[in-house]
């Protein structure tokens, strides 16, 4: 089968993110399969960018076909991002029967965040009626924007999204979701007989490419636990959205032998490490960030993870952040301090449920769990690395992405 992903910020392992259309990619091509991704040029979530010469260029990664269309260049998330969108876009349509002819599709994923991609798959399948077309969702657009940045639904822009959106569920033949309840969300829009398949991010099992942390964290932690300190690391960006508030909060309520460690990097990093000095805060420490091939090991020096999301009405729906199956495969016991429809800790059994934005809850779960034998709490851990190779390993999710799109 020969199948095309229209993803504009496809990323893969050298690029950076984002992930999911390398991953599923490369398990696919594994299967006997053609994949062709097409991506832009330019994105703001890679950490490199290819170097492209001509309008279009081709390159293989681990034996999947990376199509990338030069755009408009872009640094942040403004006006320029936009003007990047209506390139890419444009370039597609502009190029669509020369697209089709040389890749000849059987089906087609649209899978660049925002919908406005689907219009122009469904653009390229005309050519031949056998071609199927998939939306597969990321974020709930333009509702993820609405409730996150409490824009107005009459907003322009968002009915615009609206109605792209709303194309999308009347015109494919499929719709994938990385969060398990979208389809709730669907049928509040009034679309009752969507073809609808709920199939999640997953994780690399056995990875290669595996490295050591580097020297500077392995010393930290590992003076902490001379010091008989019971380690909770959470490791990722330094933002709003992961609730590091909280977690910066609850260190006045830890019980004086567990000791905070935040790995990463982001906009709220030198805040808080800020924070820290002037308030002379003694049990959080703050550490670089680590390559993502570094991030497994990372994450087994500690004895307990946290992870945090601020209360949102958007999470009704579900949540399928990355970082939650990285701590099930590390056998690391979590703290899961997200309200959502789904629950890890609990489908998992790997760590201790809390409610958002409570920073006691986070110290009283952090003494629950110091208190706990090793035996009980290596039992966590492997109860999230056993789930999360059972329902989270691409391998797995690969096949029955391809059952969708068969």
């Amino acid at each position: 089968m020969n199948i095309m992903i229209i993803n504009h910020y496809a990323g893969s392992d050298e690029y950076g993110m984002e992930f999911r259309p390398f991953y599923m990619g490369r398990e696919l091509v594994k299967l006997g399969h053609d994949v062709t991704v097409i991506a832009a040029d330019c994105s703001h979530l890679r950490k490199k960018n290819p170097s492209i010469q001509k309008s279009f260029q081709e390159e293989y990664i681990d034996g999947v076909r990376y199509v990338f269309i030069k755009t408009t260049p872009y640094v942040r998330n403004d006006l320029k991002r936009l003007l990047n969108v209506k390139s890419f876009l444009k370039t597609l349509k502009r190029n669509r029967k020369a697209i089709y002819e040389k890749y000849r599709p059987n089906v087609i994923v649209a899978s660049s965040t925002y919908p406005y991609d689907v219009k122009v798959a469904k653009q390229i399948a005309e050519y031949d009626a056998n071609i199927k077309v998939c939306f597969e969702i990321h974020d709930i657009w333009p509702l993820s924007l609405i409730e996150l940045y409490h824009i107005s639904p009459k907003n322009f822009a968002m009915r615009h999204i609206q109605r792209a959106a709303n194309y999308a569920y009347e015109n494919v033949d499929a719709v994938i979701s990385i969060l398990p309840h979208v389809d709730r969300h669907i049928k509040e829009l009034g679309y009752h007989d969507v073809n609808y398949t709920y199939i999640p991010n997953g994780v690399i099992v056995d990875n290669a490419d595996e490295q050591q942390p580097p020297v500077e964290i392995v010393d930290a932690v590992s003076k902490l636990k001379e010091q008989g300190k019971f380690v909770l690391m959470y490791l990722g960006g330094f933002s709003k959205a992961n609730a590091l508030d909280d977690l910066m909060a609850s260190a006045e309520y830890m019980n004086e032998n567990i000791q905070i460690v935040m790995v990463g990097g982001g906009p709220l990093k030198e805040m808080y490490t800020q924070e820290i000095s002037d308030k002379q805060i003694k049990n959080i420490a703050i550490l670089p960030s680590v390559l993502k091939t570094q991030v497994n090991q990372t994450l087994k020096l500690a004895d307990a993870l946290y992870i945090g999301a601020k209360k949102t009405p958007l999470y009704r729906f579900g949540v399928g952040m990355n970082k939650i199956f990285d701590y099930m495969l590390s056998k690391r016991p979590m703290i899961y301090a997200i309200e959502s429809s789904n629950d890890y800790a609990k489908e998992a059994n790997c760590g201790i449920s809390i409610p958002s934005e409570d920073s006691k809850a986070i110290a009283e779960a952090a003494l629950q769990l110091s208190k706990m034998a090793k035996e009980q709490l290596d039992k966590l851990g492997i109860n999230g690395y056993e789930y999360v190779l059972e329902n989270h390993n691409y391998e797995k999710l690969a096949k029955r992405f391809l059952n969708v799109l068969q």
